[in-house]
C-alpha cells in the first residue's frame, strides 16, 4: 500500500500536499525540525483519541514513546534540534514501529512510514508520514507464535513421529520420538535418504505417492492425503511396520506449502494380526483334521451299518411271520435314524470346513417331493397320519439347483413332523414368494397337528446342540442336529428358516431357497426316485462286486441275486483288473478304500484299457466329500452309491446304467 501511495503522490517538493482525507490510514504533516503537527487527517485524529485542533497544538514528541519496539536507538533523533542545525531531509529510517499515547493513558502500536516531504509556509520542511494501527496484526502474530510453540511442544512430546516435508522434498522437521522409534536423532533422520529410511517395497509406495502429489499440482488439483502401512529401518538394520498418514497443506492460492506426516509404530498390532493368522491356520488345520476324522469314523460306522441294514432288508423279503416282520421293521427304522444322525454330523462338519459344495443341476421338483413321500409313507401309515403335498398353482416343475440337499432339508422337517405327531396330519406346502432377475424364492412349509413347541424352545430350536430346560424339551429328545442342518442348508441356498407353533396346537416349520427355473431341454441330473424301479431288467446281467469286506461282498451278492443277476466278487482292485481282462461284465460295483489297490486307482487303470472305456463303474463309498467329485470324474467313475444302502437304492443306480435307455447318464450323482 505504501509503494502504491508513493507512486501516486509524486509531486514537487515545493507543492502543497493534496488532501489526504480519502486515505484509509492516518496521514500527518510534521515540521521536520520541530516535530510540530501542521496537518492531520481524521483517521489519525480518531486513532489518537483527539480532535484535529488538539493535535495541531502539539508535536510528535508529545505522543511518541521511543523504545526497543520502535526499531530506533536512543541516539537517533527523529527530528533535528533547533539549536543544532538544519532539519533532516528524511527520518533516519523509512519505516518504524512505535507506541503513541492517547489522552486516557493507553498506548497505540503503530507502524510509521515516511512518504515524502513538502515545502510548508515560510519555507519550512514538512514530512508526510503514514501511520497505521498494527495492534491486530501484532495480536495475530502473537497468536501464531503461541500456536507454533504449542504445536512444537505437542510434536516434540508425542509418542508418534511427526514430520514435515517441503514442496522440494526436503525433510524440514522430525519430532524427537524418532530416536526411540528408530534409534536415530531428528537431525540424523532429516539427512537420511529414502533408501536408508524405508525398505525397497515401502520406498516404492512412498515415491508413488509423491509422484501423485506432483501430478495433482500440475493439473491444478488438490493432492490427496495418504494412509498406508510402511516398513521402516532402525539404526541397527532391523525393520518394523508403521502406519503412516500424510496431509498436503495448501495456501490460499492452491500452492503446496508443505506435507505434514505422522508415523505410528504398529509392531504390536502386526504381531497380534500374525498371531491371529497363525491361530486361524491352526484352527483350519484342526477343523480339517476333525472333518477327516469324522469322515473316517463315518466310513468305519457305515460299513457295519451296511451289513446290518442290508441283512435286515433281506430278512424282510423272506418268509417270516408278522411279529418278526414288525421287529425287523423297527430295527430297520432305527438303522435309518442312526444313519441320519451320521449323515447330519458329517454334513455339519463339511459345512464348518467349507467343503460342502452345492450342485447346480436341473431337477424335477415333483421327483424331490415324491422321494420325501416315499421315505415317510411307511411311518405315516403305521401312525395313521394323513400325509399330503400341496403345490401352488402354476409352479414350474423343473429347477436348477442341488436336489439332494433340498430333499435333505425338507426331509429333516418332515421327519420331525411325523415323529412328534401321533394323530391328524402332516402337510407339505410349496409356494413362490418373489422373483429377483433370473432367481426365484420358494418357500417350503411343513405343517403338523402334533405336540407343538413352547416359545422358549422356539428361540434355539435351529441351533446345534441347544435345548431349553423345560419339561417339554426333555421329552423331545434327539441331538438337535436335523433342524440345525436344515438351517445351514437353507442359508447355503440363499434362504432362511423359521417356525410358528403353540404347545399342543401343532407346528409350522418353513425354509426358503433361491433357485433358477430349469429348462425342458436338459435332462434332470439329480433327485432320482426309486419309484417304478424294477429288477426285471437285471435278469441275466453280469456284475463284478469289488470290496475288501467279505460280509459286504456276500450281502451285495445276495441282494443282486434277488434280481437274477450273475455276480462275481473280488477283494481288491488288483484282482478286479485281472478278472475284467478274463471275463465280460455289464457293470462294476467298486469300493474306494481297499488294501493292495484302492478303487480310484483300479478305475483309473480300467479306463486305460480301450475295451473297458465305456464300462459303468459305480463307487461303493462310505465316505468322501463333494470336493472329491471332480477327482472321481477325472478318474472315470460313472456314479456312486453311499453306504449303507437298501435294495431299492441299489436297483435305482443299476437301472440308470444297465438299461440301454440310460446309457447317456454318466454324471456322478448321489442317490438320496
Amino acid at each position: 500500500m505504501l509503494k502504491i501511495l508513493q507512486s501516486l503522490l509524486k509531486f514537487p517538493e515545493s507543492r502543497e500536499a493534496p488532501d489526504f482525507e480519502f486515505s484509509p490510514f492516518g496521514v500527518v504533516h510534521v515540521d521536520a525540525k520541530t516535530g510540530q503537527f501542521k496537518r492531520v487527517n481524521t483517521v489519525f485524529a480518531k486513532l489518537m483519541g483527539r480532535t484535529v485542533a488538539q493535535l495541531l497544538s502539539i508535536s510528535w514528541m508529545d505522543l511518541s514513546q521511543l523504545g526497543a519496539a520502535t526499531g530506533l536507538s536512543d541516539e537517533i533523533r527523529l527530528f533535528a534540534d533547533e539549536r543544532n542545525g538544519d532539519p533532516l531531509r528524511m527520518p533516519p529510517v523509512e519505516a518504524w514501529v512505535q507506541k503513541l499515547s492517547t489522552p486516557d493513558g493507553s498506548q497505540v502500536v503503530v507502524e510509521v512510514s515516511f512518504l515524502t516531504r513538502v515545502q510548508g509556509p515560510q519555507d519550512t520542511t514538512l514530512w508526510v508520514l503514514i501511520v497505521k494501527d498494527i495492534a491486530s496484526r501484532l495480536e495475530a502474530q502473537t497468536r501464531l507464535q503461541v500456536s507454533e510453540q504449542r504445536h512444537r511442544v505437542l510434536a516434540d512430546s508425542a509418542r508418534d513421529v511427526i514430520w514435515s516435508m517441503s514442496p522440494m522434498g526436503e525433510i524440514t522437521y522430525v519430532s524427537p520420538a524418532v530416536e526411540k522409534l528408530r534409534g536415530v536423532t531428528p537431525a540424523e533422520a532429516m539427512q537420511m535418504p529414502l533408501n536408508e529410511t524405508l525398505t525397497p517395497e515401502s520406498a516404492a509406495v512412498s515415491m508413488q505417492y509423491f509422484q501423485e502429489v506432483g501430478q495433482a499440482l500440475q493439473q491444478g488439483r488438490t493432492p490427496q492425503s495418504f494412509q498406508g502401512e510402511l516398513e521402516y529401518y532402525r539404526k541397527d538394520g532391523s525393520t518394523f511396520w508403521t502406519e503412516c498418514l500424510s496431509f498436503p497443506l495448501m495456501d490460499s492460492n492452491g500452492g503446496l506449502v508443505e506435507i505434514l506426516g505422522v508415523t505410528r509404530d504398529i509392531s504390536e498390532r502386526k504381531h497380534y494380526e500374525e498371531s491371529l493368522r497363525q491361530a486361524r491356520i491352526q484352527a483350519e488345520k484342526a477343523n480339517m483334521a476333525k472333518t477327516r476324522f469324522l469322515g473316517h469314523i463315518s466310513h468305519e460306522i457305515r460299513t457295519p451299518m451296511s451289513a446290518i441294514m442290508a441283512l435286515t432288508d433281506l430278512l424282510l423279503r423272506s418268509d417270516i411271520h408278522a411279529q418278526q416282520r414288525e421287529w425287523l421293521q423297527q430295527s430297520q427304522d432305527a438303522g435309518h435314524l442312526l444313519l441320519d444322525m451320521i449323515n447330519d454330523i458329517l454334513d455339519l462338519s463339511k459345512m464348518e470346513s467349507g467343503q460342502l459344495v452345492l450342485a447346480r443341476q436341473v431337477f424335477d421338483l415333483s421327483t424331490v417331493l415324491q422321494q420325501v413321500s416315499d421315505l415317510v409313507a411307511p411311518a405315516c401309515a403305521r401312525k395313521g397320519l394323513d400325509f399330503r403335498v400341496v403345490l401352488e398353482a402354476g409352479l414350474p416343475d423343473k429347477w436348477m439347483g442341488d436336489a439332494s440337499r433340498l430333499t435333505q432339508a425338507l426331509m429333516n422337517l418332515v421327519s420331525n413332523a411325523v415323529k412328534f405327531t401321533d394323530q391328524g396330519h402332516v402337510l407339505v406346502r410349496v409356494e413362490r414368494l418373489d422373483r429377483d432377475a433370473d432367481w426365484e424364492r420358494l418357500r417350503f412349509t411343513v405343517q403338523d397337528s402334533g405336540i407343538g413347541l413352547d416359545p422358549a424352545i422356539q428361540i434355539d430350536v435351529f441351533e446345534g446342540f441347544e435345548r431349553a430346560d423345560s419339561e417339554q424339551a426333555q421329552r423331545l429328545g434327539g441331538m438337535g442336529l436335523g433342524l440345525t442342518l436344515c438351517k445351514r442348508l437353507a442359508r447355503l441356498m440363499g434362504g432362511d428358516v423359521g417356525v410358528e407353533s403353540m404347545p399342543e396346537q401343532g407346528a409350522s416349520f418353513w425354509f426358503t431357497v433361491r433357485l433358477q427355473v430349469g429348462t425342458d431341454d436338459i435332462h434332470p441330473g439329480a433327485g432320482l426316485t426309486s419309484s417304478g424301479v424294477s429288477d426285471e431288467v437285471l435278469a441275466g446281467r453280469r456284475i463284478l462286486v469289488v470290496d475288501d469286506n467279505g460280509s459286504i461282498r456276500d450281502i451285495v451278492r445276495q441282494l443282486l441275486q434277488m434280481g437274477h443277476v450273475q455276480v462275481d466278487t473280488a477283494e481288491n482292485g488288483l484282482i478286479a483288473l485281472e478278472m475284467l481282462q478274463k471275463a465280460s461284465y455289464d457293470l462294476v460295483l467298486m469300493d474306494l478304500q481297499m488294501p493292495v489297490m484302492g478303487g480310484l486307482e483300479a478305475t483309473r487303470r480300467i479306463r486305460q484299457i480301450p475295451a473297458l472305456h465305456k464300462l459303468p463303474v459305480v463307487a461303493l463309498t462310505a465316505g468322501g466329500f463333494a470336493s472329491d467329485l471332480d477327482t472321481w470324474k477325472a478318474l472315470g467313475l460313472t456314479d456312486y452309491l453311499s453306504k449303507p444302502f437298501d435294495y431299492k437304492k441299489l436297483l435305482a443306480v443299476l437301472n440308470r446304467h444297465l438299461p440301454a435307455s440310460s446309457a447317456s447318464s454318466t454324471s456322478l450323482q448321489e442317490d438320496a
